[in-house]
């Protein structure tokens, strides 16, 4: 059956007081082609990896990427070589946010890379989807369903079959559950689709809302945002069989219907090809003002010198009244400071690992999912981040940025490029949480270090434009990929859990022992606002560091807190609670290098966050730990 087409409207431009932003009228509003509400997930049996017919993304996504081919033009007319004037070079001088929880997720079963791996949570659920495969966790990190193919949801739906490229996000708004994919059965030829479904409720093991919608061209890199008038999605347009590209698209699909599992429509504005990749805004946290459109942002990158590289911010406003009224207007040009989106020429063999030759992909460039929105009322914010070129030397570093509307209009409120040593950061993704303090996590490597998982952040009184938290090791890589392909990861995701507005969840790739394509994903949590009040903040000077961590934790009677000195120090341990006050002191004494450990038992103290803080010699480190009764 083929989707029943309402109308197509040519792409025209009206064009608005600002003669650099437009009006564009959508250039296609699409019925879905089937859609159903499937029997409970918890009823339905497990389909395991490798299950149904064979996916063709079973080694990569085969079609060129619009970046790269962007930048191999770039290079050949010698642009984007430049210095960062916002380079943070250094690392930040508070101590490192200590993980809660932080266990593995799904590893690579059905053989496929890169593995898109990201996931959101709910107020009792953590959701992890990567290519091929999902699957579903308590709020404590016990693996309720899982891992089963993707395929599972979508069994017994008219047409099936699922490709890749997932997305899951939590609607805070309506307490349901979004999950996605593309599916390309005839691949290289179309059409195309995209598969959606809607939780029925908000226990994600219930029943789901399944929907299908047909696309002429390829809709490649789908990515999804919530927002209170509509499920909003960008997507690289590719033709297919011969992979040329056609720009980025946005759209719209009606929220409301999807969410009572009625017939739903989606508004759809093709760019043209020029157009680089966009993503659409996710909202955390309050609702925006009433009326407020959907908020598409894209990079530009000017030639070396001439001051134009921008942030492009584009308005969908959707109009389910009458569709054919709806407007994608834009764009907004922030003007950034310069960046250098050149990595490698393009080149996907690109960051260096330890341990081989073989490189990684570092998809520079654009941003990395999310772009996050949210409202606090006298502002409206939106942070943003993509890998860039730190220094002219293929060295790769994250630019984020803060956004602000404060009534006039939006504007970069700060930014900077983080690259504190001589190793890569790549792959990251950014958020806020609702006070302000901002995190980003993201993938670290170097050729004296395998792939590996790491997050900082910064308080929101912090000095702008700068990261000042140390970095947190969320998991050390244990080897290096030695795949040709060089594809890593392609997106992670960072999100907020709206159960607090404060703990950040996020979810990326790692190897545990060098091989081809033997990926695993690692889910951690952490937060910005649970430093020790007063606690002093100093930065370990060289041959007096202190490594400290606790195990188990959280614990109910015990942990073992562990620590290792570089040098002879006298030690004392203290337990600090949530509001400051010191509970615990021991005096260790002077005691020389190497491994240490101190039993803590934490007798009648009620349940709850704590801190300990060891001091050796004149440096002073604080971890958390949390007491479970």
């Amino acid at each position: 059956m083929k989707p029943f087409i309402l109308s197509v409207f040519t792409l025209f431009f009206i064009f608005s007081l600002s003669a650099q932003q437009a009006t564009m009228n959508p250039t296609g509003i699409i019925q879905c082609i089937s859609h159903d509400t499937s029997p409970p997930l918890r009823d339905m049996p497990v389909i395991g990896p490798g299950s149904g017919p064979v996916e063709w993304e079973e080694d990569e996504v085969p079609n060129p990427s619009l970046l790269l081919k962007t930048f191999e033009d770039e290079n050949a007319a010698g642009q984007n070589r430049e210095s960062d004037p916002v380079l943070q070079n250094e690392p930040g001088d508070l101590p490192p946010n200590s993980t809660i929880l932080n266990f593995n997720g799904i590893g690579n079963v059905n053989f496929v890379i890169p593995p898109d791996p990201n996931g959101d949570v709910g107020p009792n659920h953590y959701i992890l989807t990567v290519n091929m495969m999902f699957a579903i966790y308590s709020k404590a990190g016990e693996l309720l369903y899982g891992p089963a193919n993707l395929r599972t949801i979508w069994e017994g739906f008219v047409g099936y079959t699922g490709d890749g490229d997932p997305i899951v996000l939590y609607d805070h708004l309506a307490d349901r559950w979004l999950i996605s994919q593309f599916a390309f059965p005839n691949y290289p030829y179309g059409p195309g689709y995209e598969l959606i479904a809607i939780s029925q409720t908000p226990d994600p093991l219930g029943a789901w809302h399944r929907y299908k919608y047909e696309f002429a061209n390829m809709p490649d890199y789908p990515k999804f945002a919530i927002w209170p008038d509509g499920y909003y999605m960008s997507v690289n347009s590719f033709e297919f069989n011969t992979g040329i590209p056609k720009g980025a698209a946005a759209g719209v699909f009606e929220r409301d219907s999807m969410l009572t599992g009625n017939n739903a429509r989606f508004i759809f504005f093709q760019q043209n090809p020029a157009t680089k990749p966009m993503l659409p805004a996710d909202l955390d946290g309050p609702v925006p003002p009433s009326g407020t459109p959907a908020n598409f942002l894209l990079v530009k990158e000017a030639p070396a010198g001439s001051g134009g590289d921008q942030i492009n911010i584009f308005q969908l406003h959707a109009d389910w009244a009458n569709v054919a009224n709806s407007t994608f207007t834009g764009p907004q040009v922030l003007s950034t400071e310069p960046f250098d989106p050149n990595m490698c020429g393009g080149d996907r063999n690109c960051i260096p690992q330890m341990g081989t030759s073989r490189k990684l992909d570092a998809l520079a460039g654009f941003l990395m999912h999310r772009v996050q929105y949210r409202n606090f009322g006298s502002h409206q914010v939106m942070v943003a981040s993509k890998t860039v070129d730190a220094d002219g030397t293929d060295h790769a570093g994250i630019r984020w940025y803060e956004l602000r509307e404060s009534g006039t209009g939006w504007s970069i409120y700060q930014q900077g490029t983080y690259a504190p040593d001589n190793n890569h950061r790549w792959m990251g993704s950014i958020a806020m949480d609702g006070q302000h303090n901002i995190a980003l996590a993201f993938s670290v490597s170097g050729t004296g270090m395998f792939p590996s998982i790491r997050a900082t952040g910064r308080r929101g009184t912090d000095p702008l434009g700068i990261m000042t938290f140390l970095e947190e090791p969320i998991v050390n890589g244990g080897g290096y990929q030695s795949s040709s392909e060089s594809r890593w990861g392609d997106y992670s995701m960072l999100a907020l859990d709206p159960a607090d507005d404060e703990t950040f969840w996020y979810t990326n790739e790692y190897y545990p022992s060098s091989s081809n394509m033997n990926w695993m994903t690692r889910i951690a949590t952490f937060k910005i606002s649970t430093l020790p009040v007063g606690a002093p903040e100093r930065r370990p000077e060289p041959g007096q560091q202190i490594i400290i961590g606790n195990f188990p934790n959280p614990f109910s009677t015990s942990t073992a807190i562990r620590y290792r000195l570089l040098a002879a120090c006298s030690v004392k341990l203290k337990i600090i609670d949530i509001l400051g006050k010191e509970i615990y002191m021991v005096n260790e004494g002077v005691q020389l290098p190497g491994e240490r450990s101190v039993i803590f038992n934490a007798g009648n103290l009620p349940a709850g966050w704590y801190f300990y803080q060891i001091q050796a010699g004149n440096i002073i480190e604080t971890g958390k730990m949390a007491i479970s009764r």
